[in-house]
Formats: structure tokens, sequence, C-alpha cells
């Protein structure tokens, strides 16, 4: 009878000893592990687009900097290489254009008097660039009164004033700008013509984000 039960007894014990082993949990926690080993991490994403941003802001300061110097050449190959190499930096696209055409406008032939909003800002920018504020605000303030709704007639209308260190009216055209277009916010930001009052509050108060 006493032989009968000894097979019992070892297969119990088969039993305790897989029990303290206990592999599969050990295998578990090695999968855990590892899992959080291999979990992408979404910063250097973050971090490519914040490189690729400023490199952009970079290309187009480069640009402003050239079309003050009236390097028109120069400026232009900048703002075109916005496009080139920074396809979705869209915000800077649109103010690059403009400043294209001023290159354009400013080595073409003789152009004649400006008609419209569009080549009176063109002009006026030409006239700011000779630094002649006078003839630009002539130029803006017609074309404002033709198209008050033009949110750059008012952001050049802001610029100039700022030339004039006039803070109180750039500040108003300038937010007249940015509620007509609120892309204008980030350009007034990395324009340098308004150097001359970047720390007054009426421009402080008019690029604070809402």
């Amino acid at each position: 009878m006493a032989k009968q039960r000894r097979p019992a007894a070892r297969a119990a014990a088969t039993k305790t000893a897989a029990r303290t082993k206990r592999p599969k949990v050990a295998t578990a926690a090695k999968r855990t592990t590892a899992g959080r080993r291999k979990r992408p991490s979404g910063s250097p994403a973050v971090v490519k687009i914040g490189v690729a941003y400023a490199k952009a802001v970079a290309l187009y300061e480069k640009g402003l900097k050239a079309l003050q110097r009236h390097r028109y050449d120069a400026a232009s190959t900048a703002f075109r290489q916005l496009f080139e190499l920074y396809p979705d930096e869209r915000e800077l696209h649109e103010r690059a254009r403009l400043y294209i055409a001023v290159c354009e406008r400013a080595t073409g032939p003789r152009a004649k008097p400006p008609k419209g909003a569009a080549e009176r800002i063109l002009a006026a920018t030409l006239a700011l660039n000779r630094h002649d504020v006078d003839d630009a605000l002539a130029l803006l303030r017609t074309a404002a009164a033709t198209d008050s709704s033009n949110d750059h007639v008012h952001y050049m209308l802001a610029l100039a004033h700022a030339q004039r260190a006039d803070a109180d009216t750039a500040g108003r055209h300038l937010s007249k700008a940015i509620a007509l277009n609120p892309r204008n916010r980030l350009n007034a930001k990395h324009e340098p013509d308004f150097d001359p009052i970047r720390g007054s509050q009426p421009f402080l108060d008019a690029i604070e984000t809402p």
C-alpha cells in the first residue's frame, strides 16, 4: 500500500517545485520592462519641429536685413528659399511673397504711379526702405481710404508710425491688422522695423496672445 502512495507524493512535490520557479511571471516582467524601453518618445519630433521653425525665422530675418540694406537680390533669394527649404512654415510665406514683390519692383523698370491697395503697399514698402516715411504714409492713407479692411494696409501703417516712434498710433493700426489677420502677430514679433516701439505698452498690448 505504501508503494502505491509514493507516486502521488512525487507528483505533489513536482507541482510545488513548479509553483516555486514561476517562469511565466518572470517572462512577463521581462516583457513589461522591454516594452517600456521600446516605447517611442514624442520629444524628438517636437524638438525637430522647433529647430526647423527657428531656422526658418532666421532665414526670414536674413532676408529682411538684406532688404533694409537695399540688397534686393540677396533678399529675394532668402525669401524664396523659405518656400523651398521650409514648405510647412506657411505663416512666414505670405509676408515673404510681399517682400519678393518689393524686390522685383525695386530692381525692375521704372514703375508707373501705383494704383489700388496692393500696388500702394509695395510702393510704401519701398518708401520706408528709403526712410521716406512721409511718402509711405501718404500712399498708405490713400490705400486705407479705398480698402479699410486690408490687413496689410494697417500693418504697414503701423510700421510707418513705428519709424516715427509714435507707439500709440502704431499700436492701434497693428491691433487692427492682427484682428483682420491673426498671422500678423507673428510677423510683428519678428519685424525689425518695430524696434523703435518694441518695448512700449501699445505694441505689447497689440501682440499679446488672447
